[in-house]
């Protein structure tokens, strides 16, 4: 017998886990969404996600279901999308993976609700624009660079999803730093 409470206690540290938030954080944004969520309901819906050879498992893969579908609601997305964006648009230029982690955070929220964030402009900000350290011009002729970091780690790729160091790039021919 599924315990669902402990699905979506589960569900709501996994995602204050993964996306940075503190568990009161993601409890406010299920409990202010504009579209409320029925919890209990979305895990009996994902009953065929409880499988797994131990209960842990099995817990932790109705958890995964179970986030999901709130990261799909347009409440939960329009409250927590915008810290994501914050945290983007105050990125301290120290650690060019944090930059790329908050991305891939804000991105995977918005192709869990397509209709209501076609892009990152949704939440003002310019994929062309991200806050980096000064690309240097030489640089900036041999590749696509999104942002540097201070150590000169960049983000480069037609996705902005690689990383590659300023000095890889001088040394790659021109326009290969995917």
């Amino acid at each position: 017998m599924i315990d669902n409470g402990i699905v979506i206690e589960k569900a709501i540290w996994r995602i204050a886990d993964e996306y940075g938030f503190d568990v009161r954080t993601v409890e406010d944004a299920i409990n202010f969404s504009e579209v409320p969520l029925d919890l209990e309901k979305l895990v009996g819906e994902g009953i065929f996600c409880f499988r797994g050879p131990s209960e842990n498992v099995k817990y932790d893969n109705a958890s995964i279901c179970l986030s999901n579908k709130i990261l799909a609601n347009k409440g939960v997305a329009q409250i927590l999308i915008p810290l994501i964006c914050n945290r983007i648009r105050n990125w301290d230029h120290e650690d060019i993976e944090v930059l790329l982690s908050d991305l891939k955070k804000v991105i995977t929220i918005m192709e869990l609700n397509p209709d209501d964030y076609p892009g990152l402009q949704k939440c003002s900000i310019d994929p062309k624009d991200l806050p980096s350290e000064k690309i240097p011009d030489d640089i900036k002729e041999k590749c696509q660079v999104w942002a540097m970091d201070k150590k000169g780690m960049c983000l480069v790729g037609i996705d902005a999803n690689k990383l590659m160091h300023i000095d890889d790039i001088r040394k790659a021919a021109s326009g290969n730093c995917s």
